[in-house]
């Protein structure tokens, strides 16, 4: 397999500005996966500026981007499509994403979508991060008593799918996988920004910081579960 274009549109039940299709050509070689990755946002020509920024969105979200990614995922890739099974619908429901996957002259719908559905979300994030759009994710944690500070960093790399824990005794490498539960620890949290600060408070505490200008304390302006936290923390010590 030298070639491989990847084709999805959300459902017919998603509306605008959500609404979106991508398309990635993908080209392999021994050392690498060369990509052009096109996403198209669909039917904004229906709501008015207003409404589509009201949602989080810009004028100018569509993308192409092109590059090479690390061989990791060049073997994901081939990976994924061993283990997939070929169907050829001839129509889909309304709640059905249109897949298509066009490998030399054949085209089909795989039947294991929802692995696809997670290859092309964590592709997007790869391609945005080593395309300089947004940084790699990073979250610092500082746990303070009255005489130590201890400070921890994960640190997630789409680009090189790698993820790490650092302290200052340490850095341990995580397996990947690992990565969905971890940010499901940390974001499912309940965050009060009008609690939080700009700088690290210099008091005992469990503090953490997502990349942004705030500073959360747990308990205070970050509610969760401690165990949540410190769990991930526990094989730096």
């Amino acid at each position: 397999m030298k070639s491989l274009i990847l084709r999805f549109q959300t459902s017919a039940l998603i509306p605008a500005p959500y609404a979106h299709a991508i398309e990635v050509s993908f080209s392999f070689d021994q050392k690498g996966l060369e990509y052009k990755f096109d996403l198209e946002y669909l039917d904004r020509d229906q709501l008015t500026e207003d409404e589509i920024l009201e949602e989080g969105f810009s004028m100018e979200d569509n993308l192409t981007l092109s590059g090479k990614l690390p061989i990791v995922w060049k073997e994901q890739l081939e990976n994924l499509v061993l283990k997939t099974e070929k169907t050829y619908p001839q129509e889909l429901e309304d709640d059905q994403e249109f897949w298509d996957i066009e490998i030399g002259s054949e085209n089909y719908y795989p039947k294991n979508s929802k692995h696809w559905k997670e290859f092309i979300e964590e592709l997007q994030q790869a391609v945005i991060e080593q395309n300089k759009l947004e940084n790699p994710l990073q979250i610092t944690v500082i746990r303070s008593d009255n005489e130590t500070q201890k400070e921890y960093k994960i640190k997630g790399n789409f680009e090189q799918k790698s993820l790490t824990i650092e302290s200052c005794e340490k850095q341990s490498q995580l397996p990947w996988h690992k990565l969905k539960p971890l940010l499901k620890d940390f974001y499912s949290a309940e965050f009060d920004y009008e609690k939080a600060t700009a700088k690290l408070p210099k008091k005992t505490g469990l503090f953490l910081n997502f990349g942004d200008d705030y500073w959360f304390e747990l308990g205070k302006s970050y509610l969760t579960k401690p165990s949540k936290i410190t769990s991930w923390l526990e094989n730096q010590e």
